[in-house]
């Protein structure tokens, strides 16, 4: 297990505890663990996170990031909703609804209906007016008028919309990050760029192969045998030669998903090395929807001198490295976006979600 942190040390170190200005050896982070769900695991076959009561396996990455808390911390809690011109037929409909829902007998929805057309005939009668005169259009006189108008214009009022906020469900909460880091010696400008790798890799997906035995399971099945038929060589005399099937290939068929992320506000004693959680909110597994590393944070670019970088192999471009070991940049600014994969509801608030 690796733990990648940044900063390494706190600033100053020991704790003076009696002032509430005073300086301390604790530091707050941002955590980050990488996370993949074991889709073939999980119950039923189902790998997603929003079906209840479904077990979702998951593989926790061995390595861990912890964050100097972000400049910026804040969260939106988004509830969706509509706004739904019901009109006097959507509340007869939804009364008619509840009455048939609530076991009402033929003699109660035979007086509703008609309680329901006495109601709606100042309006049926406006509509009806409106037609009328919107016929004069096939005559070559040109209207507009709608059943509304007609009713402002005549009698100063219009049938109340009864319009009503419908709840659509809630968005995924979201969360960015910004965080400028300073590499204030070589073993922090190696740890920085641990950080960025192991955050950039984590965003994007693996390049996979496909699975001889899944290809032998699909090639057994009925469909597989329909497909799988050599098929007539029409070149040739009487149809009697006939194609081999072609090869399949099996790199890089598929792209799988990349790691999902856990997300937590910690507190570190330098002193003890004791990690206690800062709940100012919890957070939901995440996907990170985006990775943004700007080099030149200070509008220009400075690097370090060639005591302190390390060049890789110099002029020597054909070598098949992994890149550099360390940041070679006195400072970076690291931007994270992440998505929530499940929803929050009441019960998640009153966990501290």
């Amino acid at each position: 297990m690796a733990i990648f942190k940044y900063p390494l040390k706190a600033p100053v170190e020991g704790d003076f505890l009696d002032s509430a200005d005073a300086p301390t050896g604790r530091i707050d982070y941002l955590k980050i663990q990488r996370f993949r769900i074991n889709h073939e695991g999980s119950e039923g076959g189902y790998g997603g996170s929003n079906l209840p009561g479904n077990t979702q396996k998951t593989v926790m990455d061995s390595d861990v990031v912890y964050l100097a808390m972000p400049q910026s911390i804040s969260i939106a809690y988004q509830a969706d909703y509509s706004a739904i011109n019901m009109g006097l037929a959507g509340v007869l409909g939804a009364g008619f609804a509840a009455a048939i829902g609530g076991g009402s007998d033929a003699a109660q929805l035979t007086a509703q209906i008609q309680s329901a057309a006495t109601a709606a005939l100042p309006e049926i009668a406006y509509n009806k007016g409106a037609k009328i005169i919107s016929a004069a259009n096939e005559l070559g006189l040109e209207t507009g008028v709608t059943g509304a108008a007609l009713q402002q214009l005549v009698k100063g009022r219009i049938m109340n919309p009864f319009t009503e906020q419908i709840f659509n469900g809630v968005q995924f909460r979201n969360h960015q990050f910004t965080i400028k880091m300073f590499a204030r010696n070589k073993k922090e400008a190696e740890e920085i760029l641990r950080i960025i790798k192991y955050l950039k890799k984590g965003a994007m997906p693996i390049l996979g192969d496909a699975e001889q035995k899944e290809i032998d399971q699909l090639k057994a099945s009925e469909l597989g045998k329909s497909l799988d038929k050599p098929s007539e060589d029409k070149s040739t005399a009487a149809g009697k030669a006939t194609s081999a099937p072609p090869t399949i290939n099996t790199t890089g068929k598929f792209l799988k998903i990349p790691d999902r992320f856990q997300l937590d506000f910690v507190r570190l004693d330098s002193a003890t090395a004791k990690i206690s959680r800062v709940d100012h909110y919890k957070f939901q597994p995440c996907v990170c929807t985006n990775v943004t590393v700007n080099y030149t944070p200070d509008g220009q670019y400075v690097s370090f001198k060639d005591g302190i970088a390390s060049l890789g192999n110099g002029t020597d471009t054909t070598s098949n490295d992994k890149g550099a070991t360390q940041l070679l940049v006195p400072a970076v600014e690291l931007g994270l976006s992440f998505a929530e994969t499940r929803f929050v509801t009441q019960a998640d608030i009153d966990a501290g979600f």
